[in-house]
This record gives C-alpha cells, sequence and structure tokens, in this order.
C-alpha cells in the first residue's frame, strides 16, 4: 500500500530525502541546525543517522513513497528528581535524538520497524482491534489491567507498546460516549533509527510515546498545542505500567539548544535559562541497564505510592491545611503559611514504617483510593518507608523551586549543591576508609526532634544545618555503582555537582563541571570505574539541543 499523502508539511518522496540527507547544504542541514547548532560535522552525524531510518523504511516498505520524518530527543535531568508527578519543578536538557521515517496508510494498521532489527523486532497492530468496542471510561483502570495482561503473555516488554501508548491514547482521546471513533485514525508505517541508550535513564522511553504521538497527530492532521501535547504523552504512557508525570515528555518537546529547562506541572509551565558559561556537562553510563520489567516496576510505582499515601495521611492528620495541599509540592512552609518546625512536625506525624494492612486501617475512610494506589505494584517486603520518602519529596520541591533564581543569578556552586544533597537523597551508599558500606536515609523521631531543636536553637549555624531543603530525606533508588560514579566525578577540582539521572536501579550520571576540567573528570571515570569493572568507557559531554517536532525542511 503506497497512497499518496496531498499537502502534508514536509511530506516528500523517499529518494528525496535520502538525496537531501546525503547532500549538504540544503534547506533539510537548515531545519537540523535549529536543534544543534551550525558545526557542519555534527549536522552530517545528525543527517546520517536518520539516513538509516530512510533506508530502512526504503528496505521494508517499499522506495516508490512520500514520507515525513519526526525527530525526538532523550533528556538528561539535572535537578529535580521524581517530583515532576508531585506538581515540582524539573530542570532538564534535551539530548541525542531518534528519528521517525511515517508513510501514510489508508487503514488504521500500524506498522513498525527498526534500523537496530537484532534489538528491536517488527511489529503490526489495528488501531480499532487494540481497543474495547465501547468507550473506555477511566484510562488509568483499563491501561493496568492491559498491562497485567501483557505481563501475562510475556509481552510487557516490547518496544511497540509505547507506539500503542500513544496512538491509542490519541484515539480514546477521539471516542464518543457511544464508542464511535470521531475521527477513526488513519494508521502509518514507520521506521525508526535512535542513538538514545536504552535503560540508561534518559527516557529513551518516553521519546518514543512523544515520537508515535508527532507522527500520528501529523498522519491525521489533528493540530494540537505543544501544551497539549505533553498533556497527552504524560497520560499515554501510563499504558506501559509506569506512573509518572510529564517533566520527561515537557522536557523531550521544549527542549532548547543551549538551554536548561525549568519545567513546572500542574500547571505546565516552561522556563529556559543558558547553560552556565565556561560549565560542561558530562553524562556518564553506569552500563547497568534500569529496566522497566515487573519487579524494578513495582519499586518504581511503590515510591510514588509512598508519596500518595503520605499526602492522603497528612491530609487526614493536619485538616486545617488539607484544602491547599493538593499536591506535595503543597506542603511548604510558605504555602500553608507555617514554620519549618511545623513542616518537621508533620512529618513526624507519618508512619516510619507501614504494611498494607496498616495503611488501609489507617486511611479506612478512603479505601477506594488506597486500593488503586496499591494495584500499580507487589507489596514491599519491607513495608512501605513513607516518612523518608516524603521528606524526600517535600525538600526535592523546595529545592527545585530555588534552582531557577541560582540559574537566574549564575549561582552555579548553588545549584550545585542542591544537586549533590538531591542524589545523598537517593545514595544506598558511601565510601568509607576504602570501603562502600551502605547508607541508612530512615527517618526516626529522634532525626526530626534534633532538626526542631536545631532550628529553635538560636545557633545560626545549626539553623543552617537544619533548613528544610538541606535534608536529602530517603528515596534510595541509586545504585552501588551509580554512587561510586558520582564519588568519583565529585573528587575532581571544578566539579560543582553530581548525581544519577532517570528513575534510578541503573542507568547513568550527570555531572556538572569547569569546562577546563571535564577532560579530567572523564580521565578519572575510566580509570576508576570503567576500567577496574573491564567495561568500554561510556562516558561524553553533552549539549543541549531542539526539542522534538517534524522535521520540515527549511
Amino acid at each position: 500500500m503506497s497512497p499518496t499523502v496531498n499537502a502534508l508539511p514536509g511530506c516528500l518522496p523517499l529518494r528525496q530525502w535520502a538525496d537531501l540527507l546525503r547532500h549538504p547544504p540544503n534547506g533539510v542541514y537548515r531545519a537540523l541546525a535549529q536543534c544543534y547548532g551550525d558545526d557542519a560535522s555534527l549536522l552530517r552525524e545528525k543527517a546520517f543517522l536518520c539516513l538509516r531510518a530512510v533506508e530502512k523504511f526504503a528496505s521494508e516498505f517499499g522506495v516508490d513513497r512520500e514520507v515525513f520524518i519526526v525527530r525526538s530527543t532523550g533528556r538528561v535531568n539535572l535537578m529535580g528528581m521524581h517530583i515532576d508527578h508531585r506538581g515540582g519543578f524539573v530542570h532538564p536538557i534535551a539530548v541525542h535524538e531518534v528519528f521517525f521515517v511515517a508513510g501514510a496508510r489508508d487503514d488504521d494498521l500500524v506498522r513498525l520497524t527498526n534500523a537496530e532489527e537484532s534489538l528491536y523486532a517488527d511489529a503490526v497492530f489495528a488501531i480499532a482491534r487494540e481497543l474495547p468496542p465501547h468507550r473506555i471510561e477511566d484510562w488509568d483502570t483499563w491501561t493496568h489491567h492491559e498491562h497485567q495482561r501483557r505481563v501475562r503473555a510475556g509481552q510487557a516488554g516490547h518496544w511497540s507498546n509505547y507506539a500503542k501508548a500513544a496512538v491509542l491514547y490519541l484515539q480514546h482521546r477521539h471516542t464518543t460516549s457511544s464508542g464511535r471513533f470521531a475521527p477513526a485514525l488513519k494508521g502509518m508505517d514507520v521506521a525508526v533509527m535512535g542513538n538514545i541508550p536504552p535503560a540508561a535513564g534518559l527516557s529513551s522511553s518516553s521519546a518514543l510515546v512523544v515520537g508515535f504521538a508527532e507522527a500520528c497527530l501529523h498522519r491525521n492532521r489533528i493540530a494540537m498545542s505543544p501544551r497539549d501535547l505533553v498533556d497527552l504523552c504524560g497520560a499515554a504512557e501510563w499504558y506501559v505500567g509506569t506512573r509518572g508525570g510529564q517533566g520527561d515528555h515537557a522536557a523531550i518537546k521544549f527542549g532548547r539548544r543551549g538551554h536548561i529547562l525549568h519545567i513546572g506541572s500542574f500547571p505546565l509551565s516552561v522556563e529556559s535559562f543558558p547553560l552556565p558559561p565556561g560549565y560542561a556537562v558530562i553524562l556518564t553510563n553506569s552500563c547497568i541497564e534500569a529496566r522497566k520489567q515487573v519487579g524494578a516496576r513495582d519499586i518504581f510505582n511503590e515510591r510514588v505510592a509512598a508519596y500518595e499515601l503520605g499526602l492522603l495521611l497528612l491530609r487526614r492528620n493536619y485538616p486545617e491545611h488539607a484544602p491547599r495541599m493538593e499536591h506535595l509540592r503543597d506542603v511548604n512552609p510558605r504555602i500553608l503559611g507555617v514554620s519549618e518546625q511545623e513542616i518537621y512536625r508533620m512529618i513526624r506525624s507519618l508512619p516510619e514504617c507501614a504494611t498494607r494492612d496498616e495503611i488501609r486501617h489507617l486511611l479506612r475512610d478512603r479505601a477506594d483510593h488506597v486500593e488503586r494506589i496499591l494495584r500499580t505494584h507487589a507489596e514491599p517486603r519491607q513495608g512501605y518507608r513513607i516518612r523518608q520518602v516524603v521528606m524526600y519529596g517535600i525538600a526535592e520541591c523546595i529545592r527545585s523551586e530555588m534552582a531557577a533564581e541560582m540559574l537566574r543569578q549564575g549561582d552555579v556552586a548553588g545549584f550545585g549543591e542542591i544537586m549533590n544533597i538531591s542524589h545523598d537523597g537517593d545514595r544506598v551508599s558511601r565510601l568509607v576508609r576504602g570501603q562502600r558500606v551502605p547508607v541508612d536515609n530512615s527517618l526516626p523521631d529522634i532525626k526530626i526532634d534534633r532538626l526542631i531543636a536545631d532550628l529553635e536553637s538560636g545557633d545560626p549555624q545549626l539553623a543552617k544545618g537544619a533548613a528544610l531543603w538541606r535534608q536529602p530525606g530517603g528515596y534510595d533508588v541509586s545504585t552501588p555503582e551509580l554512587d561510586t560514579i558520582v564519588d568519583l566525578a565529585r573528587a575532581v577540582p571544578g566539579t560543582v555537582g553530581a548525581g544519577r539521572v532517570g528513575a534510578g536501579l541503573g542507568g547513568a550520571c550527570v555531572v556538572l563541571v569547569r569546562e577546563d576540567q571535564a577532560g579530567q573528570v572523564m580521565q578519572t571515570l575510566i580509570e576508576g570505574y570503567y576500567r577496574p569493572r573491564n567495561l568500554e568507557p561510556a562516558c561524553e559531554i553533552v549539549a543541549p539541543v531542539g526539542g522534538a517536532g517534524v522535521l520540515i525542511p527549511a
């Protein structure tokens, strides 16, 4: 099937795309330059990556096609971890890319192929067959049951699920109450090629969701604002079983060359600040894959559950503040009009650790809500560490709010300090006398009582150390390998901040360092991390690039 797509912007014959990508300068290279700058060798590198997707499309679907191309990106979050879904700010840069070469179909089939065919098997699905015959009343519940079905069938990890997430949610959004598609989406043939390392914490999954959403919208001539696209992708990705926010999708869509973003949620807000001059961002892969399969997914969703359960308990314990505590970010002295000591007392009212039965008893008046939270994951054997997770989230929301002013004022040292504190809240190990030992991020009463006492002591130094934003809490999704990378990088003079990126349990770390010391950081990581483990070095300087969209020759 090779229909002609009339007047779709950016739609050109496949052979013409190949010629343009091979022979600069031309409008395609000018469009790429808007994302990457004017470095000729870099532009050629990106063009040839895109060319691989074009050639894959030709080999799988035929050369006599008109196609359009969508470009998506990964992201590296420098500050504001695990809080976009709690209303906190995130500070990412867009990095790397994945290209989608798409040709229209007249039916509702979506056929997928990947240039890295040994890693990603071809797939095909029909949009209508993947959806129930009636309108989905509760996307959350339906996606939960669908994910469980795929787990039982051994299909939970297939990359095509990210295409289904985007396309099926878009069709769900265009379904009437009677179950009629309005409009019924048309399908497409898509070839994909990218260089975002999977399972490294760079949001390769969200890059796919955004790219497929952009392609489906373009194919079906559906106009959507960037903000609405971000909202769509955030909800769509629930299809794959994770309950995150929309910060990653916003970073991918709103990425700006040379800039760090400052993204807020509820409602979505986006600012950007230039990467501080004289500083570089180093991305270093631990080579420990952060796969979001069932066990890891349980841990990710259990931490989110601890946030949600903690907020429910705070609203129950402090009904006078409940109307203003819509999100965890609202548990803030400024918003509630209370002292930091009072915030500590509120946190102290939470259980340090609780079983499901204990939670059900404490929140017995919110039974339905609690069960919706608990169904996303298996019960943790050690119980829900609600207090330390909530401390992390409250303090991280405050730190992430401070970050914008630090970037605005050029306070790179301050920004690096809160990066370091953020990672310490995820840390699971520390180097003591040459040995890596476990870290205890628990938060017993005595620790909170000491913080309150220090704030009330009248001693400026004690009060400074007890400030809420300085408390790491305990989200605990780092690994000893990630902690090792962070500690090695921080030991190099000129490093201002370092921490893990992504959801955790593997993946990559990010380092903010003076440009003149970037080479020393990478050499230190090679000698101290990669070489002792017989690993191929996987660290690089990354620069912020432009965000996702349809590639229109300029």
